[in-house]
């Protein structure tokens, strides 16, 4: 696979993976319980991730 082709599917599933989860945190606001806290704060760590990969290039 060329390296332009490979970057676009990368750069399309992490943008993907970042919109299941903000999807993820807005659907399961309105829930209350310990299982909907968790849920959420596995999607917000996994965006935390998402930044902290993308800032790796500009250190």
């Amino acid at each position: 696979m060329k390296e332009p082709t490979r970057a676009v599917l990368l750069v399309v599933a992490r943008l993907l993976v970042a919109l299941a989860c903000v999807v993820t945190v807005v659907v399961v606001r309105p829930t209350v319980g310990w299982g909907s806290l968790a849920i959420m704060l596995v999607a917000l760590a996994v965006l935390i991730g998402l930044l902290a990969d993308y800032n790796r290039k500009f250190r």
